[in-house]
């Protein structure tokens, strides 16, 4: 009998223990998650919320956005570095690691949960969204490094993605993402995060996005107020509906502009019915929307957005027209620029003011060794006067005549055109003056 009442005075007491332990330890969780949530509050910086929540996981953690650019990292993932690339001083998560997990559907799962989960690969992992009313603006990655994950982390993750999630709201983070997954490949490629050209490519494959020869830089004039929007939802909504007109391209909001980058492989990037469609939109909604200069190097996309702004501040009747076209008004930017009426500490790289008429011929005469180039500046050099003309380059008029046919053919233009002519004349002076600095 003793022994019996010995025995069940174990069981209950080893119940108790069990209880208690348990009991600890969900005290112990609770207060590590109170801590992380008053880091909110404590600390401004990123980096101090991910080193607090460090101290529990004991692993390294960075966070990173859509794009793969690492905007935070705790203390151990700084003194990592064997799986992170840096690009004009910032760092960004290894090509070979971003396709192995678009290989693994590990990015298409960050997307679809909402909580944290583990990921088991050559490393193990564990990964979560921070979202900001449902859309993922960012998310958190951990390393197993130091020690073996556990069960608890999960929960410690799910606590500092919601963290992460309110700092970023807080600090405005989110006024100029519209919540879609390509918004900072452009972003990075607008600010000069990646200086680069090969690197900008590779990093653009991973989207949904093809990167063809001739690109163009739209902008549309939106102005966004984070307090009056909804959490950018009404944003969201008119860049998806813009992106379905547009087609193939790229889009973020920056500096009151929906922005996109639209990129072809034929000359015209947008046909005439996608404009079409684009110019009813723009009227039903009453926005108005700038052009850049058709181009190749994403290098100088920064030129060509301020294009895209500029030929709606100094186009001719905004009150009519919808859709503005920088190539219209060079020579205005030009005077805007020498009048000192240009505010923004940013100036447009001269050689990205040549019209895209010039490129083409330069390229053509490249390809197919012609000499349309030579022929029409000489034309233009000697006072438009063809007899001139054809003696200096020692050809016969019937020649030049047949080389005008085939260059307006070429260009779809009309050479008799005095307002065409100008603004060839202009791209052939802006050559000339950078020939004269480099010398």
């Amino acid at each position: 009998m003793d022994l019996l009442f010995f025995d069940c005075n174990l069981i209950i007491n080893n119940k108790m223990l069990n209880r208690r332990k348990l009991m600890d330890e969900k005290n112990m969780l609770y207060m590590k998650k109170c801590e992380i949530y008053d880091s909110l509050f404590a600390n401004t910086n990123l980096d101090d919320i991910i080193n607090i929540t460090e101290k529990y996981l004991n692993n390294p953690i960075f966070i990173l956005d859509t794009s793969y650019h690492i905007i935070a990292r705790s203390n151990l993932a700084k003194t990592i570095n064997s799986s992170i690339e840096t690009h004009n001083g910032e760092n960004y998560l290894l090509l070979d690691i971003i396709q192995l997990m678009i290989k693994e559907n590990c990015i298409d799962t960050i997307y679809t949960k909402d909580n944290s989960f583990f990921h088991y690969s050559t490393q193990s992992f564990i990964f979560c969204s921070i979202r900001v009313m449902d859309i993922t603006v960012a998310y958190i990655c951990i390393l197993q490094n130091i020690r073996e994950f556990e069960e608890e982390d999960l929960e410690i993750v799910n606590v500092l993605s919601k963290v992460a999630s309110m700092h970023m709201q807080k600090e405005n983070f989110f006024i100029s993402s519209s919540g879609l997954d390509e918004e900072y490949h452009l972003m990075d490629l607008l600010i000069n995060r990646i200086n680069d050209i090969q690197y900008a490519k590779e990093r653009l494959k991973y989207i949904n996005f093809n990167l063809n020869e001739n690109c163009l830089m739209v902008s549309i004039p939106f102005k966004q107020k984070y307090q009056d929007s909804r959490h950018n939802f009404g944003l969201k909504e008119l860049m998806k509906r813009l992106k379905n007109i547009l087609g193939n391209c790229i889009s973020t909001y920056y500096k009151d502009m929906i922005v996109f980058l639209v990129s072809n492989e034929h000359e015209q990037v947008i046909p005439i019915n996608v404009k079409k469609n684009l110019l009813e939109f723009l009227k039903l909604n009453n926005l108005n929307c700038g052009m850049s200069i058709i181009f190749e190097n994403l290098l100088y996309i920064q030129d060509f957005f301020y294009q895209s702004m500029y030929a709606i501040r100094l186009s001719k009747n905004s009150e009519i027209d919808r859709i503005f076209y920088f190539e219209e008004c060079i020579e205005c930017y030009l005077f805007y620029v020498s009048e000192g009426n240009n505010n923004d500490s940013y100036k447009i790289n001269l050689l990205t003011l040549v019209h895209p008429w010039i490129i083409k011929l330069i390229k053509f005469d490249k390809e197919n060794k012609t000499e349309f180039f030579k022929t029409l500046k000489s034309y233009i050099e000697n006072n438009r006067n063809s007899n001139i003309t054809s003696n200096k380059l020692n050809i016969h008029r019937s020649t030049l005549f047949y080389r005008f046919n085939k260059m307006q053919d070429f260009l779809g233009i009309s050479l008799d055109n005095s307002n065409n002519l100008f603004n060839l004349e202009l791209s052939f002076k802006i050559l000339d003056y950078n020939n004269i600095i480099k010398d």
